[in-house]
């Protein structure tokens, strides 16, 4: 298991002149290209705090979002961690968020398509009033990455592991995410929705359990 713990005139001058110098040169086949760095899909969200949202514990970060405190919070980072804590916010956005702004919610957190259309629907269908009690409100403690493609319409996958009751069960879900801006999830259909199923090891994990 793993724990938790970016050129000028002279520049464009000097390009031109030894283009213009080595023109009629053969080129070296074998020059390697720029090396781009690996993404980090493991390391956990930076310098991490948990807030209560309907009795629910959420993680924050001052780095990787979100960085808004509006109603509504937004503005995570284009990055692995970003959409590790969009995956986890926005799932807990979408089930506890009252019935007087879960349609403004579902707007902003939420990629559109027919994922979203038939969750609002079903949405409409069921009254959230309160929050959850403290025996049945799940823990959120580990998450894996699974898929990940940077960018500036950056796309993602996180399995999300909660624990829930009493004693602890430990389960994960799947979270498609794309940034269109901001994270937002892609919700799937009925059709193509996955169950969450038992988490019996965190091993290839990393942890994000609140510390006491």
């Amino acid at each position: 298991m793993r724990t938790i713990g970016r050129r000028s005139v002279a520049a464009l001058v000097l390009a031109a002149t030894v283009l213009a110098a080595s023109a009629g040169c053969g080129s070296d086949p074998d020059t390697p290209g720029p090396v781009v760095p690996p993404v980090d899909t493991t390391t956990a969200p930076a310098h991490l705090s948990w807030e209560n949202y309907n009795g629910v514990r959420l993680p924050r970060s001052p780095e990787d979002g979100p960085k808004t405190t509006s109603t509504i919070p937004s503005g995570y980072s284009n990055t692995p961690q970003g959409a590790v804590l969009a995956a986890i916010r926005g799932q807990a956005y979408l089930a506890l968020t009252p019935d007087t702004s879960w349609g403004q919610m579902v707007s902003v957190v939420t990629a559109p398509g027919p994922g979203r259309d038939e969750f609002a629907a079903n949405r409409a269908l069921v009254s959230v009033t309160g929050p959850v009690p403290a025996e049945q409100a799940p823990k959120f403690i580990a998450f894996k990455v699974t898929e990940y493609t940077p960018g500036d319409s950056a796309t993602a996958a996180v399995d999300v592991v909660q624990e829930i009751g009493s004693p602890p069960a430990r389960f994960v879900y799947p979270v498609a995410l794309q940034w269109i801006g901001d994270w937002r999830l892609v919700l799937p259909t009925a059709a193509e929705n996955v169950d969450a199923r038992e988490a019996h090891s965190l091993d290839g994990y990393t942890l994000i359990e609140e510390k006491s």
